[in-house]
C-alpha cells in the first residue's frame, strides 16, 4: 500500500488491514449506510481490492457487475447507475464525517472522477498559546470597579453551577459504566464457553433473518409486472385455502371469482425465527451488548467475512445456511430431512419429522452449527430447525442457561485434553405441541475439526 496523506497534506505511515476494516465498520454500521445495501456492497468492494493492492482495476464496468447486478451486455455509457451511486456514497460519507465520524482520525475518501479508495489521517494538532495582555482595571470610579466585582460574581457563579452539573454527570456515567462491565463479566461467565468469540469481539454480531418466498394474493395496486408473475388459483385450491382461513374466509371470497396469488420476497420471516431472535438480543443485552440485524438476502459475501455472524434458519428458508454446509457431518436434504454423513454408535442415518394423524408437527429435528467465518478470524453460528419450531428450540437451546451448561459439559467431553472445538454441529430433538417446541433433547455432537474429510 501506499503512505496515505494526513489532512494537511503531509506524508504519513500508510494504513493497515486492521485499520481499513475498522474504518468500513463505523462507516458501514451508521445511520447513513446501516439500512442501504448497495452503497454498503460499494463500499466493501472498493476496500477489498484496496487490501489486495488491485484498487487501480475498479471501474464503472466492474462496480456494475458486481454491485448493481448488472450483465456482461452493461453499457455504463448508456446506464449511468454507477456515476450515481458513487455520487451518493460521497454525499452519505460527506454527511457521516461532519457528524457521527467527525473525530474519526482514519478517514475513507472517494475522489470525484476515481473510484479508489484514499485512506487520510487527521493531522494532531498542537494549539498554540496566545499571549494574553493584562486587563487593565478601569480605576477612573468606585461605581466601575463594584458593577466589575458584580459582573466577576456572576461569571463565577456559573462556572461553579457548569462544574457541579459535570460533575454529577461523571458520577453517573462512571456507575453506568461498572454496571455495564459488571454485566458483561456475569454474561461471559455464563456463556462465555459457547459464545465466547461473539461475547469478545468488539463489534456487535450481525443476526441473519430468514425471509422464504411466500405467496400472496394479488390486489388491485398491485403493478403489472406482479400480476405477470400471478398464478391463478382452481376452485378447489381457492375452497381449500377458504377452509383453511375460516375466521377470515369473508375477507378471502371478497377477491375476483379467479383469485391469483404471487410470489413475494423480503416479506416474511418464520415465527420460530423471530422468537429465536427475541431470545438471542435478550441474551447479548444482558452481557451489555448489542446486534445488528439483516434479512437473508440483503447480506453479502463481505458480512460473513468481516463479522461475527448468527444464521437463524435452515437451507429451506436461509440461503446462507446451505452455502456454508460444505464440511458439515449433518446436512439437510431435499426431502425436508437431516441425513447423517458419519453416524457415530447408536446414531442414524436419517432424521425425520414426525406427525399425528391431522398434519399437526409432533417432532421436529433440529442443527446448532458453529464454525469460522469465511476469513477465519470470526464465527459463524447456525440455528435452524427443518422447521420453524426446531429453529426456534435451537436458539433457546443455545441461550437457555440449563441447556448452555449440558452443551458445555458435552463439548467439553467431545473436545477432550485439546479444549473446547472451534467447529462443532449439536443435533437435537424437538417436541412439539401446537405449534410450541416444549421439550428439547441434545442426541448428537459432532467435532468437525476432528472429523475426517
Amino acid at each position: 500500500m501506499i503512505p496515505q496523506e494526513n489532512s494537511n497534506g503531509d506524508s504519513s505511515p500508510p494504513v493497515n488491514a486492521e485499520e481499513v476494516h475498522e474504518v468500513l465498520a463505523r462507516i458501514t454500521n451508521s445511520k447513513y449506510f446501516v439500512h442501504a445495501p448497495k452503497k454498503k456492497k460499494f463500499l466493501h468492494l472498493i476496500c477489498d481490492y484496496y487490501l489486495s493492492g488491485r484498487a487501480g482495476e475498479l471501474n464503472e464496468h466492474l462496480i456494475g457487475l458486481e454491485v448493481f447486478d448488472r450483465d456482461d451486455s452493461y453499457n455504463p455509457g448508456s446506464d449511468p447507475i454507477v456515476r450515481v451511486g458513487a455520487h451518493d456514497v460521497r454525499k452519505k460519507l460527506e454527511l457521516y464525517y461532519q457528524n457521527e465520524g467527525a473525530n474519526d482520525k482514519v478517514r475513507l475518501v472517494i475522489p470525484v472522477g476515481s473510484y479508489e479508495p484514499v485512506f487520510t489521517r487527521l493531522a494532531s494538532e498542537t494549539p498554540e498559546k496566545s499571549a494574553t495582555s493584562e486587563a487593565s482595571f478601569p480605576s477612573e470610579t468606585a461605581g466601575a470597579a463594584r458593577r466589575a466585582g458584580r459582573v466577576l460574581r456572576l461569571v463565577m457563579g456559573v462556572v461553579t453551577s457548569l462544574l457541579v452539573v459535570v460533575v454529577a454527570w461523571l458520577v453517573w456515567q462512571n456507575r453506568e459504566l461498572r454496571r455495564r462491565t459488571q454485566g458483561v463479566k456475569e454474561g461471559e461467565a455464563v456463556y462465555g464457553p459457547v459464545w465466547e468469540a461473539f461475547l469478545k469481539d468488539s463489534d456487535p454480531p450481525l443476526i441473519v433473518l430468514s425471509n422464504p418466498l411466500v405467496y400472496r394474493f394479488v390486489n388491485e395496486t398491485d403493478p403489472e409486472v406482479v400480476v405477470g408473475r400471478s398464478v391463478s388459483l382452481t376452485p378447489e385450491h381457492f375452497n381449500a385455502m377458504a377452509q383453511a382461513l375460516a375466521p377470515k374466509e369473508a375477507f378471502i371470497t371478497s377477491n375476483p371469482q379467479s383469485p391469483r396469488i404471487t410470489p413475494s420476497l423480503g416479506m416474511y420471516t418464520g415465527m420460530g425465527e423471530a422468537m429465536g431472535l427475541h431470545r438471542l438480543t435478550d441474551l447479548f443485552r444482558a452481557a451489555g451488548r448489542g446486534v445488528m440485524v439483516k434479512q437473508s438476502r440483503m447480506v453479502s459475501a463481505a458480512d460473513l467475512k468481516y463479522r461475527n455472524v448468527i444464521l437463524l434458519g435452515s437451507v429451506y428458508v436461509n440461503e446462507w445456511s446451505g452455502l456454508l454446509a460444505a464440511s458439515d457431518d449433518f446436512v439437510y436434504t431435499g426431502q425436508a430431512t437431516i441425513e447423517n454423513r458419519d453416524p457415530q454408535p447408536g446414531e442414524e442415518r436419517e432424521y425425520r419429522r414426525e406427525f399425528d394423524k391431522t398434519g399437526n408437527l409432533l417432532v421436529d429435528y433440529a442443527l446448532v452449527t458453529v464454525k469460522p467465518n469465511i476469513s477465519g478470524g470470526n464465527a459463524v453460528m447456525i440455528l435452524a430447525g427443518i422447521s420453524s419450531e426446531g429453529t426456534e428450540a435451537a436458539a433457546e437451546f443455545m441461550t437457555a442457561r440449563n441447556h448452555l451448561a449440558e452443551m458445555t459439559e458435552r463439548l467439553r467431553q467431545v473436545g477432550g485434553e485439546a479444549g473446547l472445538p472451534r467447529s462443532y454441529q449439536a443435533l437435537l430433538k424437538v417436541g412439539v405441541e401446537n405449534g410450541v417446541p416444549t421439550t428439547i433433547s441434545l442426541i448428537a455432537l459432532h467435532d468437525l475439526d476432528s472429523t475426517p474429510r
